[in-house]
């Protein structure tokens, strides 16, 4: 009898250890994945700071000659500012040093990061030799950013990300009756475990970094970030109507809602300004559109979207801005971008002013120097709008755009 159970009882133990080492296995593939995601949204999370920092304060007219002028405090109290406009950085300083090359250098201090800048003119054409621009940064702020609760900072034994950040991942323990479960299911559902799996794995991979930028974005300056959400689920809208597709329509969306990210550039005093700004204001407001594409450039998952973003604020008369380019040589991405992005801001919600009903927005726009094709495209479809769906990959929007 115990001879006769002995097979079946070693059968029962191997497959019980072959499945252990699956789910081990598993657990170190996922791993592996999800540190490629973590890296990913950090890095990304990292040089947009740093972007961002260099063209808002480094690389600002006023910055470069106040260090020419050897008035480092004023200097300093200006760049320190930066601080109320940079959640993720607690310290910004202006110090001797040998300025790095390029826009920015990262390097790590054990668990601190140490954003250093050139200090250059708003051309980018000088630099002030023997000082640089410092910016430090807690490596533990941006795992909680990028919401890396199964990653720790690990000195010791952690895995270095693209800036040297070490960290390591936090296995999960199975019970004894998950195990007997999983013994007992996985014939039935491993096939969809594992479509299921890369599919999340592959919409965690394209959307982590974009979601730590909008983060951001939005600590930064709310009403805007709303407001790209928002015009961001409208270009969608119409670019399914016009009749964008897979690539295409993503690369709509994506820029839609990254085309206002340049105003992380821009003071805050001015964007949250509730009168009309002046001549000086509105001519430091109009460079986030080219913010917003130097930016974007600095990614090549994104730099293929800088020339959309660029042309948002052209209008078909050539009275637009940062070129003044007239219809046909404005994207259409662009286009339909100028139409929503108007809309938006004219029923969204605003704490300078109410909104106005959509009726009245479209007369408004009938009038404007927008492609006219698109404005009507969206007039036509408008009562559709209250039961179309984003696809998954979708960001949240504000729930009183289809009330409006």
């Amino acid at each position: 009898m115990k001879r006769k159970l002995f097979v079946p009882i070693m059968i029962t133990l191997v497959s019980l250890l072959l499945i252990g080492l699956l789910i081990y296995s598993i657990q170190r593939h996922i791993a592996g994945r999800s540190f490629e995601s973590v890296n990913n949204a950090i890095s990304s999370l990292i040089e947009i700071q740093a972007s961002a920092l260099y063209n808002g304060c480094f690389s600002r007219n006023q910055t470069y000659y106040l260090v020419i002028e050897e008035k480092l405090a004023d200097a300093n109290i200006l760049v320190q500012k930066a601080t109320d406009s940079f959640p993720l950085i607690d310290l910004v300083e202006i110090v001797e040093g040998r300025p790095p090359a390029d826009s920015f250098d990262v390097i790590l201090d054990g668990e601190l990061l140490r954003i250093e800048c050139p200090i250059r003119n708003g051309d980018d054409e000088t630099t002030v030799p023997n000082m640089v621009g410092v910016a430090i940064i807690q490596a533990q702020r941006l795992l909680d950013t990028v919401s890396a609760k199964d990653f720790r900072i690990d000195l010791v034994h952690g895995r270095k990300t693209t800036y040297g950040i070490p960290i390591s991942a936090n296995f999960t323990s199975h019970s004894l009756l998950d195990s007997i479960i999983i013994v007992l299911l996985i014939g039935f559902i491993a096939v969809s475990i594992f479509q299921h799996y890369y599919r999340k794995a592959n919409t965690f991979l394209d959307t982590r970094g974009l979601e730590s930028i909008i983060y951001l974005f939005e600590q930064t300056e709310r009403i805007s970030a709303s407001h790209s959400r928002n015009v961001a689920m409208l270009a969608l809208f119409v670019g399914k109507n016009i009749g964008f597709r897979g690539k295409k329509l993503k690369d709509l969306y994506i820029a839609a809602l990254l085309h206002d990210i340049g105003k992380i550039g821009i003071p805050n005093n001015i964007l949250t300004k509730n009168g009309k700004l002046d001549s000086c204001e509105f001519v430091q407001m109009k460079q986030h559109p080219a913010i917003s594409a130097r930016i974007l450039r600095n990614f090549k998952e994104y730099e293929r979207l800088s020339p959309i973003v660029l042309y948002h604020h052209e209008r078909e008369d050539g009275s637009g801005y940062p070129e003044g380019l007239t219809g046909k040589d404005i994207p259409l991405e662009s286009k339909i971008i100028a139409v929503v992005d108007v809309f938006e801001a004219l029923v969204g919600e605003r704490p300078y002013r109410d909104p106005i009903c959509p009726l009245s927005a479209f007369q408004k726009m009938k009038s404007m120097p927008l492609d006219q094709k698109i404005v009507s495209l969206l007039i036509d479809h408008y009562g559709e709008l209250v039961s179309f769906r984003p696809p998954r990959w979708a960001l949240s929007y504000s729930p009183w755009l289809l009330a409006s």
